[in-house]
């Protein structure tokens, strides 16, 4: 896991658990995810808002840096339902 910094101990408080093989922080309750760079790049304020952000539930949202491709979300959203990741 990466050094736990006040941004990171926000994410774990709320049920985001680390996963090394993709680098993000996953909940499975809320369906989201943020990645370690979208973490670094962004301040305290914006973490804890993005946490808070209601989500309907339908689609995982994720956070990061990039525009994610559809590819590349149906995977993320195949292996965090297998729990493979």
């Amino acid at each position: 896991m990466p050094r736990l910094t006040d941004k990171t101990r926000r994410l774990t408080e709320a049920g985001y658990a680390y996963n090394f093989d993709r680098m993000m922080y996953i909940n499975r309750l809320d369906k989201k995810a943020f990645s370690v760079e979208f973490i670094e790049d962004h301040p305290e304020s914006e973490i804890q808002k993005r946490i808070q952000e209601k989500n309907d539930g339908a689609n995982w949202r994720f956070y990061t840096n990039w525009p994610i491709a559809q590819g590349i979300e149906r995977e993320l959203r195949r292996a965090i339902a297998r729990r493979i990741f």
